[in-house]
């Protein structure tokens, strides 16, 4: 199945064991400031702001946002939605990505290898809102042929930082 190329300008630039740790720092803490950043990593603020903006530019920082307890705002149900699409053309595949974008209730949107086309991770108030979500926006988006859908029971592992100190992360 071929899908729609990503639009990144941005090549991935070479990063150091300085960058490294400028990035670590910020996915624990995306509000530290540049002069604290600075303290850390032994640089001047100077310096730590422009690896933060040459990082930001490239696209390896893409944003800073607030982690959100989806319990505490009234979204505690976690469901992985798979989908079958009835054509796998590019039209299709493009209508399908460009409208799922639409849908606030998907957290994440993966096109997938395998007899799905489509992994959505969903959150909902709770099952029957899940439901119904289903049947009025999923089932509706184009394309869509079958939707089976996944409650996640509990969560196991959740994590936000990205681990750049595998050896596979530094080559």
């Amino acid at each position: 199945m071929t899908h729609p190329p990503k639009t990144d300008a941005h090549s991935s630039p070479k990063l150091d064991r300085i960058d490294r740790r400028l990035l670590r720092l910020l996915q624990e803490d995306g509000t530290l400031t540049d002069g604290k950043l600075a303290e850390l990593v032994f640089l001047s603020a100077s310096g730590c702001r422009k690896r933060r903006l040459r990082l930001e530019d490239a696209g390896v920082i893409q944003g800073y946002s607030a982690v959100v307890d989806p319990e505490r705002v009234g979204l505690p149900e976690v469901v992985f939605v798979v989908v079958k699409l009835t054509s796998n053309q590019h039209e299709a595949l493009v209508a399908f990505d460009e409208a799922v974008q639409e849908v606030e209730e998907v957290m994440e949107c993966r096109a997938v290898t395998g007899e799905w086309d489509y992994v959505l991770r969903v959150v909902t108030r709770d099952l029957h809102t899940h439901d119904r979500l289903c049947d009025r926006k999923l089932t509706q988006l184009p394309g869509v042929a079958r939707v089976e859908s996944l409650a996640a029971m509990r969560c196991v592992v959740r994590r936000a930082a990205l681990p750049l100190d595998t050896p596979d992360a530094r080559e």
